[in-house]
């Protein structure tokens, strides 16, 4: 059987995630197909598609007219009304592949809270911000299309297993920077 998966990456800011119903990225909890909630869609030989993002949301410390501080949330997220899955041609396998897309985008959320770290505190905290998250989602984007390509979108038995283990290594090397929340 020939299959195809797809991701979306929902790129939305936290006030409209907190419109839906959305699953927290957490290294102790796993996807199951539960979770699929959306309707199928029929677009050939797709088995399922997964919707996930990063949202953010800051607030600003003023003091005598001046910025003197800031508060970021950054938060990995699974969108399951947004996310469906054929489940008679599902498989273990295919999960996996699927899981391993809401782990990149956990490690762009990581890669995010890191370099938020090293922003200078300045009246242009909020364009500085704003400027960080596109660059991140952009390059999220960028390395998720690669995940599927060089995986044949999960067919690809070798490549699965090193993209496995490429981002569960780079998970530990941000591992500094889970969500302080979790």
């Amino acid at each position: 059987m020939i299959y195809k998966l797809f991701f979306i990456l929902a790129l939305i800011y936290a006030e409209q995630s907190n419109i839906e119903e959305v699953v927290e990225w957490q290294d102790t909890v796993q996807l199951n197909w539960s979770d699929f909630k959306g309707r199928p869609q029929n677009l050939g030989d797709v088995v399922a598609l997964t919707s996930s993002g990063i949202s953010f949301k800051f607030s600003i410390k003023e003091g005598n007219g001046q910025v003197v501080g800031f508060d970021t949330q950054v938060q990995a997220h699974f969108y399951p009304k947004r996310s469906w899955v054929h489940k008679k041609r599902s498989s273990d396998h295919i999960l996996a592949h699927e899981q391993l897309h809401f782990d990149i985008t956990e490690l762009y959320a990581r890669k995010f809270r890191k370099e938020i770290t090293h922003l200078k505190i300045s009246k242009d905290i909020k364009r500085d911000l704003n400027s960080l998250y596109e660059r991140i989602i952009k390059d999220m984007t960028v390395e998720q299309s690669t995940y599927d390509i060089q995986t044949n979108h999960s067919r690809d038995a070798k490549a699965q297993f090193a993209w496995n283990k490429k981002i569960s290594d780079a998970l530990k090397v941000y591992n500094d920077y889970k969500n302080p929340n979790k």
